[in-house]
């Protein structure tokens, strides 16, 4: 860190600078995401405060934030922005095959959890090196790795102060159209991934979160060789579904030993699958 930034604190630290700063009417400015907040003096020294008092504010392998977004920089330089794919859902749902099951045996299904899935499909796409991608594997911090490439689409607010009053609250719009269009190929790449999986298991199918592919028990040795050979490892964990009032979806996390609900609202595959392969049709006739 250089010597004009400084970590000062949490955030009930901020809250006291930020008040002695008005009542001195002081002229900085604050940058804010999520946890952090950043007070930009005149004489650019930068101030920086993050998380609650408290709480275990640090995530291990936080440190691969700024080691990404310099590799990112890098490929810049080199090859330019990529083109900005509109956003894709991270989790969507089989309702046939769901509404089957629980008709039925309420055998159980297996997930299929991709390990690290953004961050390998970060170095696929040649965000990363090989160097990084290695080192971030081997520190084994998977929440680290999940806000390195989460970072990339963050929108930070900046709220310029004049003599202690605020005189403007804008968003850095230039960081999110720099970083975003990587953050959201690697979120459309693993999107593509489940497609492909559901017209290779159809009702064997039965929703994909995030980075979990959910499969009947039966097929659990084809899901892994489907991930492997798209270069992935894995690691798997089974459920029971419980319930689906077309609404909300309930199942029994075996891995967790916890009743789990999610709201599904509209969000079922085949609606998505009809989506994309529209968009492949008329992207081939525009080529």
């Amino acid at each position: 860190m250089s010597k004009t930034n400084f970590n000062s604190g949490d955030l009930e630290k901020y809250e006291s600078a930020l008040s002695y700063a008005k009542k001195s009417k002081q002229s900085f400015t604050i940058v804010s995401t999520g946890l952090s907040r950043k007070m930009v003096l005149p004489n650019g020294y930068k101030l920086n405060y993050f998380g609650r008092k408290g709480s275990n504010n640090l995530v291990e392998g936080a440190f691969l934030v700024m080691m990404v977004k310099r590799e990112i920089d890098a490929y810049i330089a080199k090859n330019g922005i990529p083109p900005k794919v509109e956003p894709t859902q991270v989790q969507t749902f089989n309702f046939t095959a769901i509404k089957k099951v629980l008709s039925g045996n309420r055998r159980p299904v297996v997930g299929v959890d991709i390990n690290a899935c953004y961050w390998y499909v970060a170095h696929k796409l040649g965000y990363i090196s090989d160097s990084l991608f290695e080192r971030g594997i081997n520190t084994k911090k998977k929440k680290g790795l999940l806000i390195a490439i989460g970072c990339l689409n963050k929108l930070p607010m900046i709220k310029t102060y004049e003599n202690g009053e605020c005189v403007s609250t804008t968003f850095d719009t230039e960081y999110n159209n720099t970083y975003s269009p990587f953050y959201w190929n690697i979120i459309n790449y693993t999107y593509e991934l489940m497609i492909e999986s559901f017209h290779i298991f159809g009702d064997d199918w039965y929703m994909y979160l995030t980075d979990c592919l959910f499969v009947s028990v039966d097929r659990i040795k084809d899901a892994q060789e489907f991930l492997k050979s798209k270069g992935f490892y894995h690691k798997n964990h089974s459920i029971e579904f419980k319930s689906f009032d077309s609404k909300n979806i309930t199942w029994f996390d075996f891995k967790d030993q916890k009743i789990k609900t999610m709201y599904a609202g509209s969000r079922d595959i085949h609606y998505y699958v009809k989506l994309y392969e529209q968009k492949q049709r008329e992207t081939e006739v525009s080529l």
